[in-house]
Formats: structure tokens, C-alpha cells, sequence
């Protein structure tokens, strides 16, 4: 009876085993991939600004470090510039909030009065203009 018993549990390990493998065998040309993605990383629908609503934060802003940050607008694309640096964009996420591309993120407050901005030094011009990595910078116009 042990016998039996040791048989159908080595059984079912085995038939466990082999289902594991195969969800987790390399994807073969023409096999379809399946990803499941939880509530907390669907994607949402990307934020739109108001027609007048980038108006409040172009504006040049002096950070601490010595850079003057000008935001601009051409259209439905917005930029964010240090002077004689190349334009980077940058994407809206919530009223007030934007990103760009590497990372750094921009939080505007009090109307466009004020901006705090965190991981600067991911921009391209970061390297030589000392910024320091993993600091919040703050300005007010």
C-alpha cells in the first residue's frame, strides 16, 4: 500500500515538474506569449492638457545649482531646455507632473509659481553642470 502511495506522489511531482518546464520553455518561432499584468501596472490613458493650461509653466525657472530650465510648447510636444543644450522633450503625466524620456521629473505648483525637480541628473546635460544625483531641486520664479 506505501508502495502505491510513494508511486502516485512521485507521479504527481513529475507531472508537476513537466507543467512547470513547459511554461517555462524557451518561445519558438510562432508560439503566441501570453502577459499578465496586474490592476497596479495597466497602463491609463496618457494625460491631455488644457489648450492654456502649459501657458503657467513656460517659464524660465533659476534652480540652485546656477541653470535657468525653459519650458516650452510647439503644438501637443513639450520641452524643456537649459540654455545652448539641446531641447529634451518632456511628457505630461497629471496636471502639473511631467517626465521626460530618461526619468527626471518635473512637478509644477502654486499655478507655475514653483517647480521641483528630481533625478536631474539623468538629463544630457547633467555631466558637466553639477548636478548632484538623487537630490530634489527646487525654484520659484
Amino acid at each position: 500500500m506505501q508502495r502505491k502511495w510513494m508511486i502516485g506522489a512521485l507521479a504527481g511531482v513529475m507531472w508537476a515538474s513537466l507543467a512547470i518546464a513547459q511554461q517555462q520553455a524557451p518561445a519558438v518561432a510562432g508560439d503566441s506569449v501570453q502577459v499578465r499584468i496586474g490592476k497596479h501596472y495597466a497602463a491609463t490613458a496618457p494625460y491631455r492638457l488644457a489648450p492654456q493650461e502649459f501657458g503657467a509653466y513656460a517659464q524660465p525657472y533659476l534652480l540652485e545649482t546656477g541653470l535657468v530650465l525653459t519650458f516650452e510648447q510647439k503644438r501637443h510636444r513639450y520641452f524643456t531646455q537649459v540654455r545652448n543644450e539641446a531641447k529634451v522633450e518632456i511628457f505630461p503625466l497629471a496636471a502639473g507632473v511631467f517626465t521626460s524620456e530618461d526619468g527626471t521629473l518635473f512637478v509644477f505648483r502654486d499655478g507655475g509659481d514653483s517647480i521641483a525637480v528630481s533625478h536631474l541628473e539623468r538629463m544630457p546635460f547633467a555631466h558637466h553642470a553639477g548636478i548632484a544625483p538623487g537630490r530634489v531641486y527646487v525654484a520659484a520664479r
